[in-house]
């Protein structure tokens, strides 16, 4: 991005983050997820907006938006989380995200409001691509509902894969047989969960995208 840009804002509660006993536990994986972004930073500008348990991320585009999301609650997990996504005219990048004055802030906060009283994980909150942006929230709450049933090992054993780890090297990292993996991977219908994070990009490449660059 340029030092003026436009973008997506992301605004990120951890759920019940009053009732976490393991607050050292949190703060780590806080400190992974920051580590992330430092090292990628083509996913966006990341901040922490309140302690350890409000975040602020402005990603370039729907595409990174997405994944951001995923990425996060694949981080934080077993912490489950809330998104609120809006768009962003004018970002100066330059700026830590809590310097930031733009107007869509009191969007995403209004957002977040909402999306706790609806029990819901993801809310997109925009006027353009309006159809097709809640059909891609649609497909966010669903994608994050099934993985936050994940045990901590399913989850590891999911990203492994997920990262093109071949099973027998996830068995021999995590001690366990090839076959395990493989049953794990098949209970947790892995596949099927793939195939949707594929078509959420389909859908922004020719649905939002293609129709921005037209």
């Amino acid at each position: 991005m340029s030092n003026s840009a436009s973008g997506v804002g992301i605004y990120i509660d951890v759920i019940d983050s009053r009732k976490i006993q393991s607050r050292n536990e949190l703060e780590l994986q806080v400190n992974k997820l920051k580590e992330f972004f430092r090292s990628n930073e083509e996913y966006g500008i990341f901040d922490i907006w309140k302690g350890l348990d409000e975040f602020m991320i402005i990603s370039p585009d729907w595409e990174f938006a997405v994944k951001t999301v995923i990425k996060v609650q694949e981080l934080l997990h077993p912490f489950e989380q809330r998104f609120v996504l809006t768009g962003f005219d004018h970002v100066e990048i330059d700026k830590p995200v809590h310097e930031m004055d733009n107007k869509e802030f009191a969007s995403l906060a209004d957002g977040m409001i909402s999306l706790k009283k609806n029990k819901l994980y993801v809310e997109t909150i925009t006027n353009e691509h309006s159809i097709l942006l809640d059909s891609i929230s649609i497909i966010l709450n669903a994608l994050i509902s099934l993985k936050s049933l994940f045990t901590r090992s399913q989850m590891d054993i999911y990203c492994q894969n997920k990262s093109g780890k071949p099973q027998k090297e996830i068995a021999r990292q995590i001690n366990k047989s090839q076959q395990y993996v493989s049953k794990t991977l098949n209970g947790i219908k892995a596949e099927n969960l793939d195939l949707l994070e594929e078509k959420l990009y389909k859908v922004i490449a020719y649905g939002i995208n293609k129709g921005n660059s037209a």
